[in-house]
């Protein structure tokens, strides 16, 4: 059991608390983070607001970070690592702004916009 402080809310948490929880939700990814609850996997965020929300603590996903949850949850002995780290970025049109040009020089295109 630990004592935890969320957000000036202060309660006591167990590892059975957590894994009581996890038993009742559907397996989920974060979009970052992953935490391991026997075989499965959860987002770190999710659990602990189903925790506060259990304790009867008034507080929603806006109100604490991701961190904070992960914190919890390693202090209880879960192992949360991160995830997608090696996905590629989509880029946008504007990432290519003053590189291309349509049928033409874009350098001198360029300075013939902003005469």
């Amino acid at each position: 059991m630990i004592d935890v402080q969320l957000r000036n809310f202060k309660f006591k948490v167990d590892r059975e608390e957590i894994e009581k929880i996890a038993t009742k939700l559907p397996p989920s990814k974060g979009r970052k983070y992953a935490t391991f609850v026997g075989n499965r996997t959860f987002s770190p965020k999710e659990l602990v607001v189903h925790l506060v929300t259990a304790k009867n603590i008034h507080l929603t996903k806006m109100d604490f970070t991701t961190m904070d949850a992960v914190r919890i949850l390693r202090r209880l002995g879960f192992e949360t690592h991160t995830i997608g780290t090696d996905r590629k970025r989509k880029k946008s049109l504007l990432s290519f702004a003053g590189i291309v040009s349509l049928g033409g020089d874009s350098l001198r295109e360029s300075e013939a916009w902003h005469e």
